[in-house]
């Protein structure tokens, strides 16, 4: 995976689809990872869009270096020393999952640097992970206990990637804990199921110490309120999710002052996949708009 070096020195790891010159929208992954290669599916939405499709991997995930103590908005400006290395003046981003609230960070953070943002099935800062009314019990207890004994839990899931490595299945088991069933049945799709595997194995290369320090930034607050993001935030998520209930996209449409919800009715947690196109249009639009760094006559 292509590296660049932030200011400080620390190294930002990012996999690229699509071409240098297409309208650059940076991806921010969920907790396992970013898939290592774009899907049958998602090479036709980038083709279509013209899309330069940048997945960024957060601190101590794949070859970005750990960032002991970072916060969300930390690593939107991480994303702005990125654009600024790779001479993008504007991008667009999308998180998904847990990267939702890095993405919300960006639109508060780094406004100018940005045309549009999205999140997807992403966690709002209204209740700790395991703690929103909806969660499947399996994923309730998991995370709870994670949270609890983080160190202990470091320990663990590095043997568990060790099996993992061995028994792929594993890992599908963990992601399926409590899912509908439009999950499970994305999940045994053979192509998506690699892809998944593929991605944490990148992404847990050196440990699962980023995967665990990502959590447990994401039971604390987040460090600006949401009355104060100004950038409107598109907000997607599956009613039918149960590892991240909607309760958490009612509550950031409650506090973001500018947003559009698109709720998607019987879909789970991880559909993004089922709608590319419908989430990603909507970037490519912003960034062919005028704006910082783009005039209204170019293509």
């Amino acid at each position: 995976m292509p590296v660049v070096t932030l200011a400080g020195g620390r190294r930002l790891s990012y996999a690229q689809a699509g071409p240098d010159d297409g309208r650059p929208v940076l991806v921010l992954h969920g907790a396992i990872g970013s898939p290592l290669r774009p899907s049958p599916e998602l090479a036709a939405a980038i083709q279509a869009l013209g899309l330069r499709y940048l997945m960024v991997s957060r601190p101590g995930f794949g070859g970005s270096d750990p960032s002991p103590g970072r916060s969300l908005v930390g690593f939107a400006h991480d994303l702005a020393g990125l654009a600024e290395v790779l001479g993008l003046a504007r991008v667009a981003v999308v998180g998904v999952s847990a990267g939702g609230p890095y993405a919300i960070a960006c639109a508060h953070a780094i406004p100018d640097r940005v045309a549009a943002v999205a999140t997807v099935s992403s966690p709002s800062p209204a209740f700790r992970p395991w703690a929103a009314p909806g969660t499947a019990p399996g994923a309730r207890v998991a995370l709870a206990t994670i949270a609890a004994a983080p160190g202990v839990t470091t320990a663990v899931g590095n043997v568990a990637a060790g099996l993992v490595r061995r028994h792929p299945r594993l890992l599908l088991r963990a992601m399926t804990l409590g899912a509908d069933a439009g999950d499970r049945e994305l999940l045994d799709d053979p192509p998506r199921a690699v892809a998944a595997v593929d991605g944490f194995l990148a992404a847990t290369a050196t440990g699962v110490g980023g995967l665990m320090d990502d959590y447990v930034l994401s039971t604390r607050p987040w460090g600006f309120a949401l009355a104060d993001v100004r950038a409107e935030v598109q907000l997607w998520h599956g009613t039918g999710d149960r590892l991240v209930p909607p309760v958490h996209a009612v509550h950031l449409a409650a506090g973001l002052p500018r947003h559009r919800l698109t709720l998607a009715p019987a879909d789970g947690h991880f559909f993004f996949r089922r709608r590319l196109l419908d989430i990603l249009s909507p970037l490519a639009a912003a960034l062919a708009g005028p704006g910082p760094g783009r005039d209204a006559t170019d293509p």
